[in-house]
């Protein structure tokens, strides 16, 4: 425990993943892991998941169109999830990263983002505009 954000920054920066995208017109963050080991993968979602006080991840198959067969499994973060994953592997202190990864979550930091509400819903985003709410790292 006393080395996990560490552990998962490191894992991060060799089998992860963080861009910006639009949806909308919104800005919109994802980050993710990718591992051959749906063992692994389960561990690692349960414990991230625990240590960011957030529901466990869907884990997706990914599987390769031209030979039919399951290569490798990923869990993503998406906004307040993402927002916390970044606050967790990039605590004060930490000089060891991938800086090309963590300069896009500093891009995402200070990008001027449309407000909104999380909702539950099944989809990928899950979100609903709010002039109301902003959130900030």
């Amino acid at each position: 425990q006393k080395y996990f954000a560490d552990f998962t920054r490191g894992f991060f920066d060799g089998d992860g993943t963080v861009y910006i995208y639009r949806v909308n017109g919104s800005p919109q963050i994802k980050a993710g892991f990718i591992s051959a080991s749906l063992s692994f993968i389960t561990a690692l979602n349960k414990q991230l998941c625990q240590n960011l006080h957030i529901p466990t991840k869907t884990i997706h198959k990914n599987i390769d169109k031209r030979k039919k067969s399951i290569n490798t499994y990923s869990i993503y973060f998406y906004i307040d999830d993402c927002e916390k994953l970044f606050r967790l592997m990039y605590k004060k202190g930490v000089s060891l990263c991938l800086s090309r990864k963590y300069q896009k979550f500093l891009k995402w930091k200070n990008k001027n983002k449309r407000p909104y509400i999380k909702q539950n819903y099944p989809s990928k985003i899950g979100w609903q505009l709010n002039k109301g709410r902003v959130t900030n790292f």
